[in-house]
């Protein structure tokens, strides 16, 4: 089957038309391009519908103010210096314990949706590459050719907090495939790219939050902390290498 998400996809998109930026326009449910001769369904999904933009927002004065990044911060009035204890604990762990019984529940959904209108096809998870390396001291350098931090002005403190969230999202998405019926494999890519976060320089795979991107609208869109060409080159490569072993076993 061809690629049929659209960018602010939730996982509950597979399932549900999603409405684009654009007013009125949509597009159908993801699970419409399966038929039952459908042999491959491969995909990431579960970070938007976590809300990890918004963690970012509740972490970053800067991207407060950003518009072109969707949502608001979990609490706009609890200050971004203080995002790392609000998600360890009170109103910000409850509502993080929530979406992430959400993204469980509906990546269950997905799999088994796959499984019920493609019977015959192998199930491929992608996870999300890796953000914030082991070495947070690593993110208090700019990038090569880039004045800005990595993370913008979230705080050192508030990295590890951004990786155990990252990091409880790949276990969340190991054991949705682990756990379907009739098996689904995955692809952790968490595992695979601790070299290449936002704040590993010139190996970078993932391009810094204020960083600008190839997109032009007018001005650059910055990367926002997603895949650069690197990333996007080393995540092709493993889902590759995992869908040829899938096809010849």
């Amino acid at each position: 089957m061809g690629r049929v998400s659209f960018p602010g996809a939730l996982v509950e998109h597979f399932w549900q038309e999603q409405e684009l930026l654009l007013p009125g326009m949509t597009v159908p449910p993801q699970q419409d391009a399966l038929k039952q001769d459908t042999q491959l369904a491969v995909g990431s999904m579960g970070g938007n519908t976590l809300g990890f933009n918004r963690i970012l927002k509740q972490c970053s004065d800067e991207l407060r103010g950003h518009p072109l990044l969707p949502g608001e911060p979990v609490d706009g009035d609890k200050p971004a210096s203080k995002c790392g204890e609000f998600f360890e604990s009170g109103d910000g762990k409850r509502w993080l314990d929530g979406r992430f019984e959400q993204v469980g529940g509906d990546l269950e959904e997905l799999l088994d949706r796959i499984g019920y209108f493609a019977p015959d096809a192998k199930r491929v998870l992608v996870g999300y590459p890796r953000l914030v390396p082991e070495d947070t001291t690593k993110c208090l350098t700019a990038a090569p050719g880039q004045t800005e931090l990595p993370f913008a002005d979230i705080s050192k403190d508030a990295l590890p907090v951004l990786d155990q969230i990252q990091k409880r999202l790949n276990d969340v998405m190991k054991k949705a495939a682990a756990d379907a019926e009739g098996g689904a494999d995955f692809v952790d890519l968490y595992a695979h790219t601790g070299g290449n976060t936002a704040c590993d320089g010139a190996d970078r795979g993932i391009g810094g939050l204020l960083e600008d991107s190839q997109i032009d609208l007018g001005a650059k869109v910055p990367w926002y902390a997603h895949p650069n060409e690197k990333g996007r080159d080393i995540q092709a490569e493993q889902v590759a290498d995992t869908v040829e072993q899938i096809l010849n076993r």
